[in-house]
C-alpha cells in the first residue's frame, strides 16, 4: 500500500493492450504514482472529464480513435496535463505531428520501465512546475493591483507617522533616561551583599521620575505563607497593614492576579487591574513573579484620577515590574548561593578527612582543616605534593604518576611525610580534574589517617601470636604434667622409705621443691591457655561480631575468602563478657576461613532463636566439610585435624559459651561446607565462681 502522503501525482495510461497496462500501474504504482487506466479513446475521454490528471501516457494506435487526436482533445479540455506519446510503429510525420501538438516526451515500444519512470517524472514536475508558476504570476498580478491601490494610501500614512515618531521620540528620550537609571539601580540590588541601601535608593528613586508620594516592598517568606514590609519610603505604616492584609484576602480566596491592580474605593477587599479601572485610586500594586514564583509586590502612592492619565505611565510600570522582579530572585538567588557556599566551606572545613587541591605544577594551593592538622601547617603555595606523599610505587614522583595514571581516579595506601615525625599512613584517593586548558590537570586529593587502623592489623596479629602461644603452652604443659606426676609420685614413696636418713632427704626434698615449682610453671601455663571467670557487662552482639571480624578480615582477603555479616534482628543486647566471646567468635571465624582452603565463602547470621530467650550466631563456610568420623571429637581437648593445631580452640570455645549458658554446637555435610551455631542468653550470664570454673576446666 501507498501511504497517500507521500504520494506524487495522478497518471492516466491509455493503451488497447491490458498486459502494457497491468505492468505500467504496477511499476508507477510503486514510484508513489496514483494510477488509472483506459483500455480506449471513448474509456479515457469519460475518466479526463471526471477529475484532472498531471501525465496521460498515450497509445497512438487505439481501436476506437488515433492516439493524436486523443491528445489533440485533451490539449483543448485539460491543456495542463503532459501527454506522452507511446507507440510501437514510430514514423517520422506522427513524430512532427506529435511535437506540434506539443507532446511531452515520445517513447518507442518496446520499451524501457526505468526510462519510463525517468519520463514520467521529469513530465510531472514540468507540470508542477508550471502551476506553481502560474499560481505565483497570478498571485504577483493581484499584489501589484493591491500596491497601486495602496500606494497613495501609505504616502499619506507615512507622512502621519512620521510626525507620531517625531512626537514618540522626544517621549522615549524621557523613557530611556528614567530607565537607564533605574535599570542601574536594579543592578545595583542584584550585586550588592548589603542590598537592603540599594532598595532604599531605588524607591527614592521611584518616587522621583514617578513624581508619587511614596513606595514600599512587600516580600514573601520562602515558604510563601508571610508576607511583611522588607523597606518603604515615605508610606504610612498603617496603609501597609491595610494593603498586606487586603492582599492576603484575596490570596486565600485565590482572587489574586498578576496584572498591576488597584483596590476598589467602594470595597477595599476587592482588587481590580489598573486598565479596567474607571474612578481614581491612590496606590497602585505591583505583583512581583518570577519563574512561576510569587516574590512580592511593589506599592506605589500616586493618585490617578483615571485610566486615562494611568497610561502615561503604564509602560514605565510595567518595565520597572519586569526589571525588579528579576533583580530581586537574583539577589534572593545569590543570597541562597552565599549560604551554600558557607555550607559546603564549613563542611569541607569539618570532615574528618583531609582535602587538599594542587595547581598544574603539583602545587598544593588549598587544604581544609583536618589536612592542616594533619600536616601541622599552613599551606601558602609552597608546598609540592610530592613534599608530603611518598610514592609507593617507585621512586618518580607521586604527582607526576597520578596526573598520567590512565584513570582519572586512583586509592593507595601509602606514607605522608610529616617534618620532625615519623611517616604517617595514609589512604590517599584522589581524582584528577581539568577545568581548562590554561588551568590544565590537577588532583583533588582525600586522604585519612590509618594509625589507628594499622595499630588494630598489629593488635590482630598479636592476637593470633598470643593464640598460637597459648596453644603451644596448653600442649607442653599437658605433655609435661604427666611424667611430672609420676616423678613427684615416685619422690614421694622413695622419702617414705628414707625416713631418718637425713643426709639423703635433703637430695629428696630438693627434687620435691623443684617438682612443685615445675608445677606451678604448669599451672601458670595452663591459666594462659584457659579462659578467665566472664566478667559480664551489656554488650551488642553484632557490634561484637563487627569487631572480631574486622580483625579477621586481613586473613581472608590472603586466603581469598568472601567474608559477610548478616544481622537480621533489632534488640541484640546481650549481658556477656565481651573479650571472652570475642575470642570464641575469632576462633570460630578463623577455623572457618581455613576450612575454605584459599577460596569460598564464609558467611555470618545473627538471628533469633528457636528459644526466644537466646540469641543465635551461625558460620557457615563453603569448605569441604568434616566427615562424619571425626564430627563428634571436636571439642575434646587435644584433637586437631590440623598438623599445627592444639586442638584446644573449640575446647576453650565451648567452655567460655557453656560458662555463660549457652551452648555451641556445629552441622556439617561432607564436600558441603559445615555450619558452626553458638547460642547465647539475652539477659543473664552464669557467672562461675574461680573453684567452679576450674572444676570445669
Amino acid at each position: 500500500m501507498v501511504d497517500e502522503g507521500t504520494r506524487k501525482g495522478s497518471i492516466l495510461i491509455i493503451d488497447d493492450e491490458e498486459s502494457i497496462l497491468g505492468i505500467l500501474e504496477g511499476y508507477l504504482s510503486g514510484r508513489n504514482y496514483e494510477v488509472i487506466t483506459a483500455g480506449s479513446g471513448e474509456r479515457a475521454l469519460e475518466v479526463s472529464e471526471k477529475r484532472e490528471f498531471d501525465v496521460a501516457l498515450v497509445d497512438l494506435k487505439l481501436p476506437d480513435t488515433s492516439g493524436l487526436d486523443l491528445i489533440c482533445r485533451f490539449n483543448n479540455s485539460r491543456p495542463d496535463m503532459k501527454c506522452i506519446v507511446m507507440t510501437a510503429y514510430a514514423s517520422l510525420e506522427s513524430t512532427i505531428e506529435a511535437l506540434r501538438m506539443n507532446v511531452f516526451d515520445y517513447i518507442i515500444k518496446p520499451f524501457d520501465l526505468v526510462k519510463i519512470g525517468e519520463v514520467v517524472d521529469a513530465a510531472y514536475n514540468h507540470s508542477i512546475l508550471k502551476k506553481e508558476n502560474d499560481s505565483i504570476i497570478e498571485r504577483l498580478e493581484v499584489a501589484n493591483k493591491k500596491l497601486e491601490r495602496n500606494r497613495d494610501d501609505l504616502s499619506r500614512k507615512i507622512l502621519d507617522t512620521n510626525k507620531e515618531l517625531a512626537d514618540a521620540n522626544e517621549s522615549l528620550k524621557k523613557h530611556v533616561t528614567r530607565l537607564k537609571m533605574l535599570y542601574q539601580m536594579g543592578r545595583d540590588i542584584s550585586s550588592n551583599e548589603n542590598w537592603s541601601d540599594a532598595l532604599d535608593r531605588f524607591l527614592m528613586a521611584l518616587c522621583r521620575y514617578l513624581e508619587a508620594d511614596g513606595a514600599g516592598l512587600l516580600m514573601f517568606s520562602n515558604d510563601g505563607k508571610m508576607l511583611k514590609t522588607r523597606t518603604s519610603y515615605q508610606v504610612e505604616e498603617a496603609l501597609i497593614e491595610e494593603t498586606i492584609d487586603g492582599i492576603l484576602r484575596a490570596q486565600m480566596t485565590d482572587e489574586l492576579i498578576t496584572e498591576i491592580f488597584a483596590f476598589d474605593d467602594t470595597e477595599k477587599a476587592r482588587l481590580r487591574s489598573c486598565l479596567d479601572m474607571r474612578s481614581k485610586w491612590e496606590q497602585t500594586i505591583i505583583p512581583l513573579l518570577y519563574k512561576g514564583r510569587w516574590l512580592g509586590f511593589l506599592i506605589i502612592v500616586k493618585e490617578y484620577s483615571d485610566r486615562r492619565i494611568y497610561l502615561h505611565d503604564y509602560h514605565f510600570i510595567n518595565t520597572i515590574q519586569t526589571i525588579l522582579a528579576e533583580e530581586v530572585a537574583n539577589a534572593d538567588n545569590i543570597s541562597r548561593l552565599r549560604n551554600l557556599k558557607d555550607f559546603n566551606e564549613t563542611i569541607l572545613e569539618n570532615i574528618g578527612s583531609g582535602v587538599l587541591k594542587t595547581d598544574k605544577s603539583g602545587k598544593i594551593i588549598f587544604t581544609n582543616k583536618r589536612a592542616r592538622e594533619i600536616l601541622k601547617r599552613e599551606v601558602k603555595g609552597d608546598l609540592h605534593f610530592d613534599d608530603i606523599f611518598r610514592n609507593p610505587f617507585g621512586r618518580e614522583g607521586l604527582f607526576g604518576y597520578l596526573i598520567s595514571n590512565e584513570a582519572s581516579d586512583c586509592s593507595l595506601e601509602g606514607a605522608l611525610s610529616i617534618r620532625d615525625q615519623m611517616d604517617m599512613p595514609i589512604r590517599l584517593t584522589s581524582t584528577r580534574i581539568r577545568t581548562d586548558d590554561y588551568e590544565g590537570d590537577t588532583l583533588v586529593a582525600i586522604f585519612e589517617d590509618l594509625t589507628e587502623q594499622k595499630a588494630m592489623e598489629e593488635e590482630l596479629r598479636r592476637a593470633d601470636r598470643l593464640r598460637s602461644l597459648g596453644e603451644l603452652s596448653a600442649g607442653v604443659a599437658h605433655e609435661i604434667r604427666n611424667p611430672l606426676t609420676g616423678i613427684a609420685t615416685t619422690a614421694e614413696i622413695l622419702k617414705e622409705k628414707l625416713e631418718g636418713e637425713a643426709g639423703k632427704l635433703k637430695y629428696l626434698s630438693v627434687i620435691l621443691s623443684e617438682i612443685n615449682r615445675l608445677d606451678d610453671i604448669i599451672k601458670n601455663l595452663l591459666g594462659f591457655a584457659r579462659p578467665a571467670i566472664p566478667s559480664p557487662s551489656e554488650v551488642s552482639i553484632r557490634c561484637l561480631v563487627e569487631e572480631a571480624t574486622g580483625l579477621v578480615m586481613e586473613k581472608a582477603y590472603e586466603s581469598k575468602v568472601k567474608l559477610s555479616l548478616n544481622c537480621e534482628i533489632d534488640d541484640d543486647l546481650c549481658l556477656l563478657d565481651r573479650d571472652q566471646i570475642k575470642q570464641v567468635v575469632l576462633n570460630v571465624a578463623l577455623n572457618g576461613i581455613q576450612a575454605c582452603n584459599d577460596g569460598g565463602e564464609l558467611n555470618i547470621f545473627i538471628r533469633k532463636s528457636n528459644n526466644p530467650a537466646f540469641i543465635q550466631v551461625e558460620f557457615a563456610d563453603s569448605g569441604e566439610g568434616i566427615s562424619k568420623d571425626i564430627s563428634d571429637k571436636l571439642y575434646n581437648p587435644f584433637f586437631t585435624t590440623r598438623s599445627n593445631g592444639t586442638g584446644l580452640g573449640l575446647s576453650i570455645s565451648r567452655k567460655i559459651i557453656e560458662g555463660h549458658g549457652g551452648r555451641i554446637y556445629h552441622r556439617c555435610e561432607e564436600n558441603n561446607g559445615t555450619r558452626f551455631f553458638i547460642e547465647i542468653p539475652k539477659r543473664t550470664v552464669a557467672c562461675k565462681t574461680e573453684e567452679t570454673a576450674a572444676k570445669v576446666s
